[in-house]
């Protein structure tokens, strides 16, 4: 198969990375796959195949007939059997090129988060129901993320839970940073990935243990607003600001802390990261984190939004034994390796676009 992988841009963020990986893993199954960006970006993607940079203003995203345009002269160059958009605006783009200029290519969406978020008036249901009528497939991250779906847009389309994967590291992480413990957070500054909290909820648990540090890795439009909090409260030397690491568990203490306050997930792959790297997870219950996260068996989960809790479980992880915590992150990175390593899950993207190609008939 001949497959366009759309993401948004070049950029170090979960979507990106793993259909990165993704395309790699389908590329040596025999696939060819050609990953195109739609706007700018400075980013170098992990991704040895064909790369087709569109380079578009991301001011223009909502009316852009040239890249519409582009976009269709790049299905007729290379006659791809399926395309697949990859969450953010590649869904829009996608179809608003296929619907002005006519080409027949089946569009396959990938659903990584929580639709319902982002749809608050009639008049955004209505526009997204009209880009959905015009895909042959969802491809859902989570149980949550495709329950999310059908609750708002009631669509008779086919419709699969496949969930992200990830590559095992080989060993446990070499580094230490000598006896105290570091939080580490991976996201970029989102609403979505809630820092404004996170900082609250690090400025208390800071005044129980001292010293404790925070690292916080990405980039985002936030950052600043972030960064003057950390200022107000006096913080500069205990908040670490990281910027954008590659294989970031690969930097992190062998004695650090994953934690993931967000208010809206799919299911993040910071997350199986994490359990790959026998890294303990404190994170809030949204999406489809549950469906990896069980309290005291893989980490420990908090209900969204309960700040205290989330404190308690950070003072619970700080004062567990090695043996406890071994325990844990011994059976999520068990869970890992059983069932979200990037191999079985591109076998499994692979077997689903062959039944969108070829539908089985009754």
């Amino acid at each position: 198969m001949k497959i366009l992988q759309i993401i948004q841009k070049p950029q170090a963020r979960g979507v990106e990375l793993f259909t990165c990986m993704l395309s790699e893993k389908l590329q040596e199954l025999g696939h060819e796959i050609i990953l195109i960006s739609i706007f700018e970006g400075k980013y170098d993607l992990p991704y040895s195949g064909k790369q087709i940079h569109l380079k578009r203003s991301i001011k223009n995203r909502f009316w852009d007939l040239k890249a519409w345009r582009q976009f269709a002269q790049v299905i007729k160059h290379e006659q791809p059997d399926l395309i697949q958009a990859n969450a953010a605006d590649t869904l829009k783009f996608s179809v608003f090129s296929k619907k002005i200029f006519g080409w027949k290519t089946p569009i396959i969406f990938r659903n990584a988060s929580q639709i319902s978020q982002y749809i608050n008036s009639a008049l955004i249901k209505g526009f997204n129901k009209y880009l959905y009528r015009n895909v042959a497939a969802i491809v859902s991250v989570s149980h949550k993320s495709k329950e999310d779906f059908s609750s708002v847009l009631k669509l008779d389309i086919p419709h699969q839970i496949i969930p992200i994967g990830i590559n095992l590291p080989c060993d446990k992480l070499a580094n230490a940073l000598d006896e105290n413990p570091v939080l580490v957070h991976i996201g970029g500054f989102t609403f979505e990935k809630n820092h404004t909290e996170l900082i609250d909820i690090f400025t208390s648990i800071h005044r129980k243990f001292p010293d404790l540090k925070l690292w916080l890795i990405g980039e985002g439009p936030l950052k600043e607003e972030i960064q003057s909090k950390v200022q107000s409260l006096g913080l500069q030397n205990y908040v670490l600001f990281k910027g954008t690491l590659a294989e970031p568990f690969r930097s992190v203490p062998n004695n650090s802390i994953f934690v993931l306050p967000s208010r809206i997930e799919g299911l993040p792959a910071v997350i199986l990261e994490a359990f790959g790297s026998c890294v303990p997870v404190v994170a809030y219950n949204v999406g489809g984190i549950p469906e990896v996260l069980k309290n005291n068996e893989t980490g420990w989960l908090v209900e969204a939004g309960d700040t205290q809790a989330f404190i308690n479980a950070l003072s619970e992880v700080l004062s567990t034994s090695s043996k406890d915590l071994n325990r844990i992150t011994s059976n999520a990175k068990k869970l890992v390796e059983k069932n979200y390593q990037i191999d079985q899950i591109a076998k499994k993207f692979e077997a689903f676009y062959i039944n969108i190609l070829n539908p089985k008939t009754d």
